[in-house]
């Protein structure tokens, strides 16, 4: 199972990490190794957040290929049997 994680680190230099538990404009929530839940209230740039995504190379990836790209990977896998 893929696990998204977060560290927050708020505007005095503490840092809270945990797993990602929602995020958006307003708040995000994370949440800590012992299960309990922490939100933050998220202002522009502050608290500054890093989200840690192991999948994020392959989400990116389309918007990477060219339509060449996609074309010579589907004729690559129609000759796989």
């Amino acid at each position: 199972k893929r696990t998204v994680t977060a560290t927050v680190t708020l505007p005095g230099g503490e840092k809270v990490q945990g797993r990602l538990a929602r995020i958006d404009n307003f708040l995000v929530t994370i949440q800590l190794e012992d299960g309990r839940l922490r939100t933050f209230r998220r202002d522009g740039e502050q608290p500054k957040i890093d989200i840690n995504d192991p999948l994020e190379a392959h989400k990116a990836l389309p918007g990477v290929l060219t339509d060449k790209d996609m074309h010579d990977v589907t004729a690559y896998l129609a000759t796989l049997k």
